[in-house]
């Protein structure tokens, strides 16, 4: 099983040697059509074979179930955890207090003591989040998808789920910023520079970064004066590198499950400092596949079977940041 599971990751990843990609997936569905019967598993092979199936896709699934959340803003900002059942599912926040020194006559030792406190530390609450695979890999057995197509389609099932989790947790946190780092009206340099003198005086000695999607950093190209190197950023990339000395960081577009609206905000952009991870996306316990069993008949007299994995994510600042809400 071992190997089954290190190929099915492999040709997922793209990184088989000893056979082609066609080739790769031919083994697979062999293996799974040896450990089967036959290549039309009907209801009854399933169930008589389910766990020795699901063990294998369980495997692989766990092992690049996150992969599809890979991108520059998630990996820069979020703090993944992924803990066993009993590990301690705990994150510390330092204390962001700030002392302040003050003049000081030198021949006494009445100064007024500044209270610095050790800061925090919290739980992020998980819960079972599920997706169905059991028609998906039959597709797979018949030939129809390939084995990476039928675990991107699961890993992405969870992928939108945890982005549009993140981006909420995120955004929801514009209600505690306070006054100057938040702003909303047209858009204009001034105030987006002035949001960003207030990140940079409350976390100094961080770089700052904007963050935004294309859409929404494209507000920031409109300089009339741009250079030929500047041109050339925006033809290939789509968005400047750096603005008025702040690196600019694309959000990468997305729509909402199952629609075209988009998922995230065109009209945002944030201001970060660029060592801050205040988003935290944890995955506890082993995954595992269930059959659904509730005593009722699908109408369609198919079998059900979902993936389940535990996740969490929740949003934590000890830094300030700011965000710029625009029409």
């Amino acid at each position: 099983m071992n190997e089954l599971v290190k190929l099915g990751i492999d040709i997922y990843k793209n990184r088989v040697q000893q056979y082609t990609k066609v080739e790769g997936n031919d083994v697979m569905r062999k293996a799974f059509v040896d450990i089967l019967g036959t290549e039309k598993p009907d209801y009854r092979q399933f169930r008589k074979h389910k766990n020795e199936v699901f063990e294998i896709i369980e495997e692989v699934l766990q092992q690049t179930i996150t992969d599809g959340m890979e991108n520059p803003f998630f990996e820069q900002f979020v703090e993944y955890r992924d803990l066993d059942l009993g590990d301690t599912n705990e994150f510390y926040a330092e204390d962001r207090t700030m002392l302040t020194v003050a003049r000081h006559a030198g021949n006494h030792w009445n100064i007024r003591r500044q209270k610095l406190n050790i800061g925090d530390t919290f739980t992020v609450q998980t819960e079972p989040m599920t997706a169905a695979v059991y028609t998906d890999f039959k597709r797979f057995l018949a030939g129809r998808i390939d084995w990476d197509a039928f675990v991107n389609k699961v890993g992405q099932a969870f992928t939108n789920e945890i982005n549009d989790r993140i981006h909420t947790e995120f955004m929801s946190t514009i209600d505690y910023l306070p006054a100057g780092f938040k702003e909303t009206g047209s858009f204009s340099d001034t105030t987006l520079l002035n949001i960003a003198e207030h990140v940079q005086a409350a976390n100094q000695g961080s770089e700052l970064v904007i963050a935004g999607t294309k859409t929404a950093l494209a507000q920031l190209s409109g300089v009339q004066t741009l250079s030929d190197g500047m041109k050339d950023q925006l033809n290939q990339q789509g968005v400047l590198q750096y603005w008025n000395g702040y690196a600019l960081l694309p959000i990468p577009q997305s729509h909402k499950p199952n629609t075209f609206e988009f998922a995230i905000e065109n009209n945002r952009l944030i201001v970060l400092p660029s060592n801050a991870k205040p988003i935290k996306v944890v995955k506890e316990g082993m995954p595992l596949i269930k059959e659904v069993s509730d005593g009722l008949t699908n109408q369609d007299m198919s079998m059900e079977y979902k993936f389940i994995s535990q996740y969490g994510v929740a949003t934590v600042f000890n830094l300030l940041y700011g965000m710029y809400q625009f029409s």
